[in-house]
Order: structure tokens, then sequence, then C-alpha cells
């Protein structure tokens, strides 16, 4: 029988706002991005935001502004310069700089960024007008697209976008009214320790404030029924061949086909092998270990939802095999968990068991562990089937088939053996605190 879990009640919002400024202040500004107008478009108003910004648990200040783009709501953006010159010397850090001869917005990943002077200023005194523009990225010779607003011959993108593209991780809390922002080596608080929402109420009787971290597990004196049980997800698979890449060289896939250098490359050629050593490194080390797949066949969602039902009572945890894909240009791995953990507990600890694991083998970590919410509950549909039975899930994203670099960490037998041993190790180290 395995562990059953207390759901927490959470409550999370993307509604943006941003910071303040002196509302008389005359900044200096620096046209260097083109105005590129969508046509037709009309200018929308775009308010100061007043939202404080924490970028690796320090306050930051670059101007946004909040923009009403839609029916759904008002979304906050940011100047591209800016991020880059608050990104120097983190692990995530690019160059910003605008080609006059081609009008190009240029940008190269983990270079130093060279300010300009109009680096952390506002568009103008005051609300401003935003045109609709098309002003793609340049990042790394290839072409990236976001949208964007245009405020006094000044480019600015939304936070979450920018953070997709440039890797680092975006976070609300519309309770304090905090943009949270987390590179990826970043491992501390997301706002120092002493800043309380309300610093005037005293949080204890001597009037100080003392962060509670979160306490660490107790080792278990027995097991419930004295054998793990682990159902593993092969994500993708026969007519669905998920996430698509190019060999930067040749190689055999596990089904021994060839691949030349510059063939194309599929999840499929990485999901099932490293779910069948998985397996073996399970079995051998005592633990039950039921597959929704072990060939390469196609399971659909409905398929899975089945196997998830079916195994509610036997099963202690699911893991769900992947590697991602994006622009050609993100890279390291991603954890997603269940959003009844955001806030701490079981799910939380799994996914840091494998951030541990996959960071001590070399691994860099694109974003910090997921939480995402959606209409029903979990946003992926894995992690949704799973909580609804009370089953403790995470989904790996181990690398980035669509990167060159990146994915050389698995066009090996050694790779796929390193990824499932890292898999293994970090449910075991999970399951020496934790009942199953």
């Amino acid at each position: 029988m395995r562990k059953r879990f207390i759901a927490f009640t959470l409550l999370f919002s993307s509604m943006l706002s941003g910071i303040s400024y002196a509302a008389n202040e005359q900044a200096e500004i620096q046209t260097d991005i083109p105005a590129v107008y969508a046509a037709n478009t009309q200018g929308k108003k775009a308010y100061v935001s007043q939202m404080e910004i924490y970028l690796d648990g320090e306050q930051v200040k670059p101007i946004a502004y909040l923009i009403s783009v839609d029916a759904y709501g008002a979304y906050t953006y940011f100047k591209l310069r800016d991020l880059a010159y608050l990104m120097n010397g983190k692990d995530c850090q690019f160059s910003v700089d605008y080609n006059e001869k081609t009008k190009q917005i240029i940008a190269k990943s983990g270079e130093k960024y060279t300010p300009n002077g109009s680096e952390m200023k506002a568009s103008g005194s005051g609300d401003q007008i935003a045109y609709e523009t098309d002003s793609p990225i340049w990042l790394d010779g290839k072409k990236v697209e976001m949208e964007a607003y245009n405020i006094n011959g000044n480019t600015y993108y939304k936070l979450r976008d920018m953070g997709e593209v440039f890797g680092f991780d975006v976070s609300y809390k519309d309770s304090s009214k905090q943009a949270i922002i987390r590179t990826p080596s970043y491992t501390g608080p997301d706002t120092p320790d002493t800043n309380d929402p309300d610093e005037n109420k005293p949080s204890n009787p001597d009037n100080t404030i003392t962060p509670t971290p979160p306490p660490t597990p107790e080792p278990t004196s027995g097991k419930v029924d004295g054998k793990l049980t682990v159902l593993i997800d092969v994500g993708h698979g026969g007519s669905d061949p998920g996430a698509g890449g190019t060999a930067p060289y040749a190689f055999f896939t596990y089904q021994n086909r060839k691949v030349s250098a510059g063939g194309s490359i599929y999840e499929t050629d990485f999901n099932l092998p490293v779910a069948l050593c998985l397996r073996d490194l399970l079995e051998a080390s005592g633990a039950n270990v039921i597959m929704s797949a072990e060939t390469d066949k196609t399971v659909t969602f409905a398929q899975r939802k089945t196997i998830i039902e079916n195994n509610a009572n036997t099963a202690d945890m699911l893991i769900s095999i992947h590697h991602n894909a994006f622009n050609g240009n993100a890279s390291g791995f991603d954890i997603l968990a269940q959003i009844k953990y955001k806030n701490g507990g079981d799910g939380y600890e799994l996914a840091q068991a494998f951030e541990k694991q996959y960071l001590e083998d070399g691994r860099k970590r694109h974003a910090p562990t997921t939480f995402k919410e959606g209409s029903n509950g979990d946003y992926y549909a894995i992690l949704r089937y799973a909580a609804n039975v009370d089953m403790l899930a995470i989904i790996s994203e181990y690398a980035y088939i669509d990167n060159a670099n990146d994915v050389k960490c698995i066009l090996s037998n050694e790779g796929v053996e390193k990824e499932a041993q890292a898999m293994h190790d970090a449910i075991l180290d999970f399951y020496s605190t934790h009942e199953y």
C-alpha cells in the first residue's frame, strides 16, 4: 500500500505589476532598438509598474510597464537591455547590440553585456503609450520571436518570455506583489531573509523575524509494505516521436539505427532506452517496476491515464521520462512537479533529490523545479492524472535535444546509462527518508 499525501490548496496568479520611480524624474532616453510597428497598430496605455523585482534573492529596479493587451488582462513588459545588464556575471548572461546596417537586435549567450547608458531608466516621465512591434531578436545567429511593445524607441518584452529564451526562471507572488527571478545555479532564498510584507508587524514576541526552513525529513523506522514500486511512464513513442533535433555528429540509436551528422533525432531515440535502463537498475536494487511501454509503441494519454488509475494502490511514485526542445538555444535539465507540493512536501523533496543527482553528474539546470497550474489542477496531464489518484509524480526533462551541445550527453550508451543511474540514485535517496 502506498503512502497517502496531504494536498495543499494553492492560489497563484500571473497578473503582474513592476516597480515605481519618481514621477518627476527626467530619464535619459537612448534609442538603440528599432521601432518596427505592426501594421495598423494602435497605441496602448503603458502604466509604470509597481511590483518589486528580486533577482537571486536581491531586489533590483528595472523600469517596467503594465500594458493591457487583450481581454484576459494586463502583462508587465521589461526592456531587454535592462535584463542583460542585470544578468552580467550570472551563468545565463548575454550581450545585446543593435546592428544599424541590418536593423537587427543581436544577442549572444554567455557574453558579458556592455552598457550604453540607457539601462535601468524609464522611457519617459510617467505613464507612456506603447505600440505593438515586430522586433525579433537574433540570438546566437538564430531568429527568436517574442511578443513586444515599443515605448519611445525602446523595445519591451514579457519577463517570462525572456526567461524561456535566455534560461532563467520567473515566478510571481501576488500576496506580496513580487516578481522572483532565479538563475540556474542559484539555490538561496527568493527574497532577503529580512523582507517581510508587513515589516512593522513583529512575527514573534521579541520583534525579530526568523525564517522557518522546510523541516529535514526524519528517516522512517519501517516501511509500509517493504517493497518499493515505481511506475515508469515512457514519454511519446510509436507514431508520436516527441520533440525533434539534429544530430551534431553520427551515432547509433538504441535500435541500432545509424543517424548521420545533421540527421534528425527525436525524443523516442532516448526516452525508451533510458526507461529500460532505469527499470533494470531499480529491479537490481530490489524494487518493483511497472512500465507504460517496453517497446517503441504509441501510448495515448487516455491509455496512460488508465495505467495510472489501475496502479493507484500499487505504485509509490511515477517518473515520466522526457527530453526537451525549445528553440535550439535552451540547455540543461528541467524537473516538473505537482502543484500541491509547490510550498514543500514530498513532491518538492523528490524534485530536489533529482536536481541534486543531476547537478552532481555535471548537468546544468535550465530552471528551478517547475510547478505549473492549469484550469483543472496540474497543467501537465501526467502529473494531473497521478494527482487525481493521490500518486506522487514528477516529469524529468534531462536535456534539450535540439541544442547541439546539450544533446551530446546522451548520444552514447554511456550517456543513457548515466542518466538512468542518476534517476535511480535520486529515487533511492528520496526513499531512504520517506515511506513506501
